[in-house]
Protein backbone atom coordinates (compact mmCIF):
# COMPACT_ATOMS: atom_id res chain seq x y z
CA UNK A 1 0.00 0.00 0.00
CA UNK A 2 3.33 1.94 0.14
CA UNK A 3 5.60 3.90 2.51
CA UNK A 4 4.43 5.84 4.87
CA UNK A 5 5.78 9.12 6.99
CA UNK A 6 3.67 10.77 9.78
CA UNK A 7 4.56 14.09 10.76
CA UNK A 8 2.72 15.46 14.12
CA UNK A 9 3.22 19.11 15.31
CA UNK A 10 2.64 19.18 18.84
CA UNK A 11 2.32 23.12 19.78
CA UNK A 12 -0.85 22.47 21.94
CA UNK A 13 0.72 20.11 24.12
CA UNK A 14 -2.70 19.50 26.07
CA UNK A 15 -3.67 17.74 23.03
CA UNK A 16 -1.31 14.99 22.84
CA UNK A 17 -3.11 12.19 24.26
CA UNK A 18 -6.19 13.13 21.90
CA UNK A 19 -3.29 13.08 18.47
CA UNK A 20 -1.28 9.85 19.95
CA UNK A 21 -4.96 8.11 20.08
CA UNK A 22 -5.57 8.79 16.39
CA UNK A 23 -2.14 7.45 15.43
CA UNK A 24 -3.66 3.99 16.21
CA UNK A 25 -5.97 4.00 13.68
CA UNK A 26 -3.11 3.99 10.85
CA UNK A 27 -3.42 0.65 9.28
CA UNK A 28 0.06 0.33 7.69
CA UNK A 29 3.55 0.54 8.82
CA UNK A 30 4.54 4.00 9.15
CA UNK A 31 7.56 6.29 10.61
CA UNK A 32 6.75 8.87 12.69
CA UNK A 33 8.52 12.02 13.57
CA UNK A 34 7.17 15.01 15.98
CA UNK A 35 7.77 18.43 16.36
CA UNK A 36 7.61 20.66 19.30
CA UNK A 37 8.06 23.73 20.69
CA UNK A 38 8.05 23.31 24.12
CA UNK A 39 10.34 20.49 25.72
CA UNK A 40 8.42 18.44 28.07
CA UNK A 41 9.66 15.09 29.09
CA UNK A 42 6.25 14.10 30.29
CA UNK A 43 5.34 14.90 26.40
CA UNK A 44 7.89 13.45 24.98
CA UNK A 45 7.72 9.70 27.42
CA UNK A 46 3.93 9.17 26.07
CA UNK A 47 5.03 9.64 22.58
CA UNK A 48 8.15 7.21 22.59
CA UNK A 49 5.72 5.09 24.47
CA UNK A 50 3.35 4.99 21.67
CA UNK A 51 6.12 4.26 19.45
CA UNK A 52 9.59 3.64 20.34
CA UNK A 53 11.33 4.56 17.31
CA UNK A 54 9.84 8.00 16.54
CA UNK A 55 11.65 10.65 16.19
CA UNK A 56 11.40 14.19 18.15
CA UNK A 57 12.54 17.02 17.00
CA UNK A 58 11.98 21.07 18.80
CA UNK A 59 11.64 23.74 16.51
CA UNK A 60 11.23 27.81 16.55
CA UNK A 61 7.07 28.77 17.15
CA UNK A 62 6.94 30.25 14.17
CA UNK A 63 5.08 30.04 10.77
CA UNK A 64 2.48 28.11 12.47
CA UNK A 65 2.21 24.63 11.98
CA UNK A 66 4.29 25.51 8.16
CA UNK A 67 7.45 25.78 9.55
CA UNK A 68 8.24 23.04 11.80
CA UNK A 69 6.92 20.82 8.81
CA UNK A 70 9.48 21.70 6.82
CA UNK A 71 12.23 21.16 9.57
CA UNK A 72 11.14 18.19 9.99
CA UNK A 73 10.91 17.22 6.42
CA UNK A 74 14.51 17.95 5.80
CA UNK A 75 15.82 15.50 8.30
CA UNK A 76 14.34 12.75 5.92
CA UNK A 77 15.18 11.52 2.27
CA UNK A 78 11.58 12.16 1.05
CA UNK A 79 12.70 9.44 -1.89
CA UNK A 80 12.55 6.66 0.82
CA UNK A 81 8.33 7.21 1.50
CA UNK A 82 5.23 7.20 -0.97
CA UNK A 83 2.77 8.80 1.20
CA UNK A 84 3.07 12.47 3.55
CA UNK A 85 0.78 12.39 6.45
CA UNK A 86 0.56 16.00 8.09
CA UNK A 87 -0.94 16.70 11.65
CA UNK A 88 -1.18 19.67 13.91
CA UNK A 89 -2.80 20.59 16.99
CA UNK A 90 -5.26 23.35 16.67
CA UNK A 91 -6.19 26.82 19.00
CA UNK A 92 -9.65 25.68 20.16
CA UNK A 93 -10.18 29.46 21.07
CA UNK A 94 -12.37 31.78 19.38
CA UNK A 95 -14.74 31.12 16.25
CA UNK A 96 -14.12 30.23 12.80
CA UNK A 97 -15.95 30.03 9.79
CA UNK A 98 -14.96 28.32 6.59
CA UNK A 99 -16.55 27.27 3.48
CA UNK A 100 -19.78 28.99 5.21
CA UNK A 101 -19.39 26.45 8.00
CA UNK A 102 -18.69 28.18 11.56
CA UNK A 103 -16.66 26.12 13.80
CA UNK A 104 -16.63 26.67 17.36
CA UNK A 105 -14.38 25.07 19.81
CA UNK A 106 -12.13 22.21 18.82
CA UNK A 107 -14.66 21.86 15.73
CA UNK A 108 -12.04 23.03 13.20
CA UNK A 109 -9.71 20.63 14.47
CA UNK A 110 -11.73 17.67 14.28
CA UNK A 111 -13.43 18.35 11.36
CA UNK A 112 -9.93 18.39 9.54
CA UNK A 113 -8.95 15.32 11.37
CA UNK A 114 -11.48 13.28 11.67
CA UNK A 115 -12.36 12.54 7.29
CA UNK A 116 -8.30 11.49 7.67
CA UNK A 117 -7.53 9.59 10.41
CA UNK A 118 -10.98 9.56 12.81
CA UNK A 119 -11.02 5.70 12.59
CA UNK A 120 -9.69 2.87 11.03
CA UNK A 121 -11.90 2.76 8.40
CA UNK A 122 -11.20 6.68 7.51
CA UNK A 123 -7.99 6.27 7.54
CA UNK A 124 -8.49 3.41 4.96
CA UNK A 125 -10.45 5.15 2.64
CA UNK A 126 -8.21 8.49 2.49
CA UNK A 127 -5.02 6.13 1.74
CA UNK A 128 -6.92 4.35 -1.17
CA UNK A 129 -8.50 7.27 -2.68
CA UNK A 130 -4.66 8.61 -3.14
CA UNK A 131 -3.19 4.98 -3.37
CA UNK A 132 -5.90 3.62 -5.86
CA UNK A 133 -5.77 6.52 -8.51
CA UNK A 134 -2.67 8.10 -9.94
CA UNK A 135 -4.04 11.44 -10.45
CA UNK A 136 -4.55 12.08 -7.43
CA UNK A 137 -1.68 13.98 -5.42
CA UNK A 138 -3.35 14.91 -2.18
CA UNK A 139 -6.44 14.17 0.37
CA UNK A 140 -7.99 16.23 2.85
CA UNK A 141 -11.70 16.78 4.46
CA UNK A 142 -13.74 17.82 1.83
CA UNK A 143 -15.53 20.02 4.51
CA UNK A 144 -11.92 22.30 3.59
CA UNK A 145 -10.62 22.06 -0.06
CA UNK A 146 -11.43 25.49 -0.89
CA UNK A 147 -11.36 26.82 -4.62
CA UNK A 148 -9.80 30.40 -3.94
CA UNK A 149 -6.97 31.93 -1.56
CA UNK A 150 -7.80 34.67 0.32
CA UNK A 151 -6.73 38.25 -1.22
CA UNK A 152 -4.83 39.36 1.40
CA UNK A 153 -2.53 36.17 0.39
CA UNK A 154 -2.38 36.13 -3.23
CA UNK A 155 0.69 38.75 -3.28
CA UNK A 156 2.95 36.65 -1.59
CA UNK A 157 1.49 33.71 -3.13
CA UNK A 158 2.84 34.80 -6.65
CA UNK A 159 6.18 36.34 -5.67
CA UNK A 160 6.50 32.47 -4.04
CA UNK A 161 5.41 30.86 -7.55
CA UNK A 162 8.33 33.01 -9.23
CA UNK A 163 10.97 31.60 -6.51
CA UNK A 164 9.54 28.12 -7.32
CA UNK A 165 9.63 28.98 -10.99
CA UNK A 166 6.31 27.73 -11.45
CA UNK A 167 2.99 29.66 -12.86
CA UNK A 168 0.35 31.32 -10.18
CA UNK A 169 -2.95 30.24 -10.66
CA UNK A 170 -5.72 31.70 -8.16
CA UNK A 171 -8.25 29.35 -9.34
CA UNK A 172 -6.08 26.00 -7.84
CA UNK A 173 -7.67 23.94 -4.91
CA UNK A 174 -5.92 24.12 -1.64
CA UNK A 175 -6.25 22.68 1.80
CA UNK A 176 -7.08 24.85 4.70
CA UNK A 177 -6.11 24.34 7.57
CA UNK A 178 -2.93 22.12 6.45
CA UNK A 179 -4.21 18.76 7.21
CA UNK A 180 -3.66 16.12 4.68
CA UNK A 181 -2.12 12.49 2.94
CA UNK A 182 0.12 14.06 0.11
CA UNK A 183 2.42 12.40 -2.35
CA UNK A 184 5.87 12.66 -1.19
CA UNK A 185 6.97 13.96 -4.42
CA UNK A 186 4.94 17.21 -4.05
CA UNK A 187 7.08 17.91 -0.18
CA UNK A 188 10.19 17.21 -2.09
CA UNK A 189 9.71 20.05 -4.72
CA UNK A 190 8.77 22.74 -2.22
CA UNK A 191 11.93 21.85 0.03
CA UNK A 192 13.63 23.07 -3.22
CA UNK A 193 13.50 26.52 -0.98
CA UNK A 194 14.67 27.19 2.69
CA UNK A 195 12.79 29.86 4.15
CA UNK A 196 14.15 30.86 7.67
CA UNK A 197 12.34 31.74 10.52
CA UNK A 198 12.38 35.46 9.47
CA UNK A 199 10.47 34.78 6.67
CA UNK A 200 8.15 33.64 8.41
CA UNK A 201 7.46 35.72 10.68
CA UNK A 202 5.93 35.08 14.20
CA UNK A 203 2.40 35.40 13.69
CA UNK A 204 0.49 32.88 15.56
CA UNK A 205 -2.78 33.64 16.41
CA UNK A 206 -5.61 31.52 14.05
CA UNK A 207 -7.27 33.42 11.56
CA UNK A 208 -5.08 35.63 10.02
CA UNK A 209 -4.01 35.35 6.75
CA UNK A 210 -1.35 37.32 4.54
CA UNK A 211 1.79 35.16 5.98
CA UNK A 212 4.18 33.30 4.22
CA UNK A 213 2.66 30.29 6.02
CA UNK A 214 -0.80 31.27 4.87
CA UNK A 215 0.48 31.15 0.87
CA UNK A 216 2.34 28.39 1.62
CA UNK A 217 -1.01 26.43 2.61
CA UNK A 218 -2.01 27.51 -1.29
CA UNK A 219 1.57 26.54 -2.76
CA UNK A 220 0.69 22.96 -0.98
CA UNK A 221 -2.10 23.17 -3.79
CA UNK A 222 -0.63 24.92 -6.47
CA UNK A 223 2.46 22.34 -6.47
CA UNK A 224 0.08 19.56 -6.77
CA UNK A 225 -1.48 20.52 -9.82
CA UNK A 226 1.97 21.71 -11.35
CA UNK A 227 3.55 18.26 -10.93
CA UNK A 228 0.45 16.64 -12.70
CA UNK A 229 -1.79 15.84 -9.84
CA UNK A 230 -5.32 16.75 -8.13
CA UNK A 231 -6.48 16.95 -4.60
CA UNK A 232 -9.56 15.37 -3.43
CA UNK A 233 -11.79 15.81 -0.70
CA UNK A 234 -13.09 12.73 1.65
CA UNK A 235 -15.69 12.74 4.47
CA UNK A 236 -15.48 11.12 7.54
CA UNK A 237 -17.82 10.62 10.74
CA UNK A 238 -18.41 12.48 14.01
CA UNK A 239 -18.67 16.10 11.41
CA UNK A 240 -20.07 18.43 13.79
CA UNK A 241 -21.39 21.95 12.91
CA UNK A 242 -22.75 24.33 15.35
CA UNK A 243 -26.22 24.48 16.14
CA UNK A 244 -26.95 28.26 15.94
CA UNK A 245 -25.75 27.58 12.22
CA UNK A 246 -27.11 24.83 11.28
CA UNK A 247 -30.45 25.57 10.08
CA UNK A 248 -29.05 27.94 7.86
CA UNK A 249 -26.53 25.45 6.79
CA UNK A 250 -28.97 23.07 6.18
CA UNK A 251 -30.18 24.54 2.97
CA UNK A 252 -27.15 26.69 1.51
CA UNK A 253 -26.51 25.61 -1.82
CA UNK A 254 -22.96 24.52 -1.35
CA UNK A 255 -24.38 21.94 1.85
CA UNK A 256 -26.87 20.67 -0.36
CA UNK A 257 -24.20 19.77 -3.10
CA UNK A 258 -22.17 18.26 0.27
CA UNK A 259 -25.75 16.43 0.99
CA UNK A 260 -26.58 14.77 -2.18
CA UNK A 261 -22.92 13.73 -2.69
Amino acid sequence: MGRLLVHLHLHYQDQTDFFLGLLSNITIPYELVVTLTDDKPEVCDKILSLKPDARILHTHNCGYDVYPFFQAMKEYDLSRFDYILKLHTKNRNGNLTVNHLHYQGYGFRNNLVWPLLGSPKNFSRALDTIAASPQVGMVCSRYFLLKKEAHQNCKNTMKLCGEYGIPYQDDVPFCAGTMFLCRSEIVRFLLKNDYTPNDYGNQTHTGNTGTLAHSMETMFGIVCRHLGYEIKGVKGSRTNYSRVFFWKLLFHKDIRWIRSH
